[in-house]
């Protein structure tokens, strides 16, 4: 039975990108030819490689030429392209990116087309993987969320590299979009999820490395690609009914040790005019408020506004017992709203409280908050920062540490900290009604180091820098 299985199953393409990575992929290549399941091709893609990738490649195809073919590309195209024409000439009923410098595991093909075999509704598998560092010794092993078990609000996409996707369904929502140079996992899983069901594997499928030069360590890349992303396939949802958004943003005028708060200048632009510029240039924004309980701080907005620094914006006086007083952020949002209810007769869809002590936000992050708040259905998205540093809590025995990975500087999934970095929260309206801040579901979009900055009591307090 499983002899007939490995002989005629559905055939599988595998496409490697490589690009100066000659160093690694001949072992990558090997890892295909190893498989217990051997209904396989190789489509290799070399991305105008300046080493000895050209060689290696052609030596294989040589070998193999049934199951092996060669792209040679003159200048690099990137992953999206490269995706793209696998998926235009793949023969394989399922597709599966292995990048040059990892390697799979002999096991790999046969468990993820066994699982995808076992239930049509299946569109996409993905397993665990091992860390290892540039020699191949492993590090530690990745062990992921269960997409049906464990993460559910969608907001979490499996490892774009050696995930297998039934090549119909990449074909049916259309392929990659080519001008985004990163980030191919998150297009997919957006564009799939609700199409197709997405399972894991609860074993390490494939040896992810670890080194300098490895793509995946650019960071603001990534998260500069996947605002793109995610504002791209919001707009996919775009039909007659616009959905409003009221960006609130809450001032007060000084503080014991930071006075005229929202007069304080950075790069010539006032906090309050650089805060309202943030809110009324992110297209999902449908109305700006500033909130006060200081009449001369809605004066100074009302100047900003006709000295033409600022697009106009309503002002709203905070009702508040003492000036002294703090005030709950639910009772801003919901005194806001109460506001907006009086101007439209209606109420706002959804909030965005935007921080006027975070001065590097822009338009694209409340843009990119309000997307995700939309593809996921979450009750609230928060702007956050990762931890990138080791974090400890108290425990029985002193301190324990919550991201040990950290000191070996591994970004485990299960262990990753994010700390609000008090730029944006973006909610359903509904959820204030209700009487809460963050409701049950939480989503998030990360800001790099440098965007999470707020400047606080004449200091600079930063996140991870």
């Amino acid at each position: 039975m499983a002899d007939n299985f490995l002989a005629n199953g559905p055939l599988v393409t595998v496409y490697i990108p490589c690009r100066n990575y000659g160093r690694f992929l001949r072992q990558a290549i090997e890892s295909v030819q190893r498989q217990l399941y051997a209904n396989w091709e190789i489509i290799l893609f070399d991305e105008a490689s300046k080493d000895d990738t050209h060689e290696i490649a052609d030596d294989f195809q040589r070998a193999d030429p049934a199951r092996i073919q060669v792209v040679h590309n003159a200048t690099p195209r990137g992953l999206q392209w490269i995706a793209n024409r696998a998926i235009e000439t793949a023969k394989g009923k399922y597709l599966v990116r292995l990048d040059a410098d990892d390697w799979l595991d002999e096991s790999a093909l046969l468990a993820m087309v066994a699982k995808l075999e076992s239930d049509p509704a299946l569109g996409l598998v993905y397993g665990n993987y091992y860390y290892t560092d540039a020699e191949g010794n492993i590090l530690g092993v990745e062990r992921g969320y269960d997409i049906d078990a464990e993460e559910t609000s969608g907001h979490l996409p499996p490892h774009g590299a050696c995930t297998m996707v039934r090549t119909r369904a990449l074909k049916a929502v259309g392929g990659y979009s080519e001008d985004i140079n990163a980030q191919d996992g998150w297009e997919l899983w957006f564009k799939l999820r609700g199409r197709v069901k997405a399972a894991n594997l609860d074993t390490p499928i494939f040896y992810y490395r670890q080194h300098t030069t490895s793509l995946s360590r650019d960071s603001q890349r990534l998260l500069m690609a996947r605002t793109k992303i995610l504002a791209r396939l919001c707009n996919t949802l775009e039909g007659s009914y616009k959905p409003t958004c009221l960006a609130v943003i809450g001032v007060r005028e000084s503080y014991p040790d930071f006075p005229g708060v929202p007069y304080h200048q950075v790069d010539g632009q006032s906090l309050l005019e650089r805060a309202v510029r943030s809110a009324s240039e992110a297209t999902r924004v449908t109305d700006v408020v500033v909130t006060s309980e200081s009449e001369a701080v809605l004066a100074f907005s009302e100047q900003l506004e006709r000295d033409g620094r600022v697009p106009p914006h309503r002002r709203q006086l905070r009702q508040v017992a003492a000036a002294e007083s703090a005030v709950p952020l639910r009772e801003i949002l919901s005194e806001a709203s109460a506001g907006y209810r009086a101007v439209h007769a209606c109420d706002p869809d959804s909030l965005a409280f935007l921080s006027i002590h975070a001065f590097n936000r822009r338009a694209e992050h409340v843009d990119k908050a309000l997307s995700v708040l939309r593809l996921t259905e979450c009750d609230s998205v928060v702007s956050v920062h990762q931890e990138r540093e080791p974090v400890f809590s108290h425990g029985q025995q002193g301190l324990r540490l919550l991201n040990p990975g950290r000191l070996e500087e591994l970004s485990y999934v299960r262990e990753r900290l994010y700390r609000f970095n008090g730029a944006i929260l973006a909610l359903w309206n509904e959820v204030i009604e209700m009487g809460s801040l963050l409701g049950e579901s939480v989503a998030y979009i990360e800001m790099s180091a440098k965007d999470s900055v707020q400047l606080k009591a004449d200091t600079v307090s930063a996140f991870s820098l």
